[in-house]
């Protein structure tokens, strides 16, 4: 009797793995990413920038397109995903159950034509290697249900997670996620708490970030990573990524 092994998926957003937060601010003006990357960009912990209208940057960002790629450079996250791809593929070897990782692109909200469909897979193959074979994806949040995730993904890397599990808050009733990990950037996406407030957070409970955590562990494997690897590569980061 033969068993069908399975291929673990990884869906990670094409947004994470180019700076599309930066592509934004060079669209809005060369100066405003230069300034932004020279205030302190690559440790922020909130999407807010010196001298940028908040709500103008969601609005710009909203609307990101092609254009947006064009300004926007690879993120850490690239160079982490080689090393991710290489250490699953090397499991696979000693688990008979598992015969190995695979990376999907999901290139949502972009209109893409077959052209870029193809230099974007090429561009993100060569920077993985050749231990998993990579495709690109167009799925929307709302296409992406619990469901959805629990049939096809091992893992996923999002860049505004709560956005997405408030859409299917409802469907997390139903179907939870333990088994999945889900990585994205320690930020703020709403308001900052100021010094005291924080203080006061984790003297009284935890970290507001641990407190994310702890919160949506009973849907998802949530996990919280430095904001550096959603961010576009510094060269001391690539030397050593």
């Amino acid at each position: 009797m033969t068993t069908s092994n399975k291929i673990e998926t990884i869906l990670v957003e094409l947004d994470c793995i180019l700076d599309t937060r930066l592509g934004t601010l060079a669209k809005m003006g060369v100066d405003t990413a230069v300034r932004a990357l020279q205030n302190a960009y690559h440790t922020r912990e909130h999407d807010v920038f010196e001298g940028v209208d908040t709500e103008e940057f969601k609005r710009a960002y909203r609307e990101r397109n092609v254009e947006t790629l064009q300004h926007s450079g690879l993120t850490l996250l690239s160079t982490m995903l080689r090393g991710l791809a290489q250490n699953l593929s090397e499991m696979a070897i000693t688990r008979p159950y598992f015969d190995g990782v695979k990376i999907a692109v999901n290139t949502y909200p972009y209109q893409l034509n077959p052209e870029l469909v193809e230099a974007i897979g090429k561009a993100v193959a060569v920077h993985v290697g050749s231990t998993a074979p990579v495709e690109l994806v167009t799925i929307s949040p709302q296409a992406l249900t619990p469901t959805h995730v629990k049939a096809n993904y091992a893992m996923l890397f999002m860049y505004d997670f709560q956005a997405w599990m408030e859409v299917h808050a409802q469907a997390f009733a139903t179907t939870r996620l333990p088994d999945v990990s889900l990585i994205a950037p320690a930020l703020y996406f709403g308001e900052r708490p100021d010094q005291k407030t924080l203080q006061d957070l984790v003297r009284d409970a935890a970290h507001p970030f641990a407190a994310m955590t702890m919160l949506a562990s009973g849907l998802v494997g949530l996990e919280l990573i430095d904001i550096k690897y959603f961010s576009i590569i510094k060269p001391q980061d690539d030397a050593t990524a």
